[in-house]
């Protein structure tokens, strides 16, 4: 089935993916920006940093590279390209070196990773105090105030903050992870750093297991954060894979252009090792159709992501259809359009995905109405 949008003709995949939900052989792929750019929408500041961009000028216009350009900000970033979040954590990884017992400090040393994480829960504490509930609702602003004083002991998740703050917020539409929790639904993949998606599946009844992939086993100190080569996904019991790092465990985050090379180097050596990533996932990523949710093309998320999965799927030459939901880039001549989406659907045809032209918010309420519509 088609649909016809500016002269483009996409598949209708929502639809097309019914059967394949049924059998359990959808696997989602989330970004960590899906859920910063829930949180931050809501921020004035990168609203207005937003409306500042040129319409057709389509490099800035995220809210997770707006909060990305503060962040440098903060750190004294120097070149120009201070919304590519890869690179400016490595500019921060210089401003350290490594020594014999590990990072050593050429000032007063803080993990870039830490400082990047602390960055988002001082923005999103700064963000709380100009809620109407902070002036209104006293316990609120307790809440509010207890995590700006300084932590003892375990540092303070991002999760944790915007969990008990609230947010996001969903005044008109429903949370859309909570409906991809609802779908029956055995494997997750995020590269979130945060455990978002374990709290929402928590609230629709299901106990998800967390895995983190491709981390040495001494960063990880809870054993059920592992991968475990016994453990079989369900409905009930999904997996939620983390590649690229859990902040419960600051130091497997994949955050500079570096770590994302060591991931691929990392990732090509011990693909097979069920140690660092279990069998279970292994054998259902090249039969399964994959759905990949609010990543950017030019990101360094994407391309690592896209070029790890690729390499299992043609690997074991799937036919299995995958789709890949992106916003049409925005630009000043319908003709450059059509060849930017031509090239875009090339490039990603090559990894065996479809393009959606959407955001992956409407493409995820789409999903759940056509199920909700299919299975009863």
């Amino acid at each position: 089935m088609t649909s016809e949008d500016d002269d483009v003709i996409t598949t209708d995949v929502a639809k097309e993916l019914m059967p394949a939900i049924g059998k359990g052989q959808v696997i989602p792929v989330i970004s960590n920006a899906f859920r910063l750019e829930q949180i931050f929408r809501d921020d004035e500041e990168l609203s207005r940093m937003m409306a500042e961009v040129p319409q057709f000028y389509d490099e800035f216009r995220t809210y997770t590279q707006q909060l990305t350009k503060k962040w440098a900000a903060s750190i004294n970033y120097p070149m120009s390209d201070d919304h590519n979040l890869a690179r400016v954590a490595q500019y921060e990884y210089s401003q350290v070196e490594k020594g014999g017992s590990g990072l050593v400090s050429l000032g007063s040393f803080e993990d870039p990773r830490e400082k990047y994480i602390q960055f988002l829960i001082a923005r999103l504490l700064a963000l709380a105090e100009k809620d109407e509930r902070y002036e209104s609702d006293e316990e609120y602003r307790n809440v509010v105030s207890a995590f700006k004083k300084p932590s003892r002991g375990k540092t303070r998740l991002f999760s944790e903050v915007a969990s008990q703050l609230g947010y996001p917020r969903f005044d008109i539409i429903e949370d859309p992870l909570r409906l991809l929790a609802r779908l029956p639904v055995k494997i997750y993949i995020t590269t979130s750093y945060s455990n978002f998606l374990e709290r929402a599946l928590e609230k629709e009844g299901k106990t998800p297991r967390t895995q983190v992939c491709f981390c040495p086993e001494d960063l990880i100190t809870d054993p059920d954060h592992l991968p475990d080569r016994e453990f079989r996904p369900t409905e009930k019991n999904p997996a939620v894979v983390h590649l690229f790092g859990l902040e419960d465990y600051i130091e497997t985050l994949v955050l500079s252009e570096d770590d994302y090379i060591n991931f691929l180097m990392n990732a090509a050596e011990n693909y097979k090792s069920d140690d660092l990533f279990p069998s279970y996932l292994r054998g259902a990523l090249p039969k399964s159709s994959l759905a990949l949710l609010g990543y950017h093309l030019r990101e360094w998320d994407f391309r690592t992501l896209f070029r790890f999965i690729s390499r299992i799927r043609n690997i074991h030459d799937t036919d299995k259809p995958s789709i890949a939901i992106q916003f049409k880039p925005p630009m000043r001549r319908k003709e450059e359009e059509a060849r930017s989406l031509k090239y875009l659907e090339t490039y990603l045809n090559r990894g065996k995905f479809m393009v959606e032209w959407s955001s992956a918010e409407v493409f995820i309420h789409k999903l759940w109405a056509a199920w909700d519509a299919w299975n009863t």
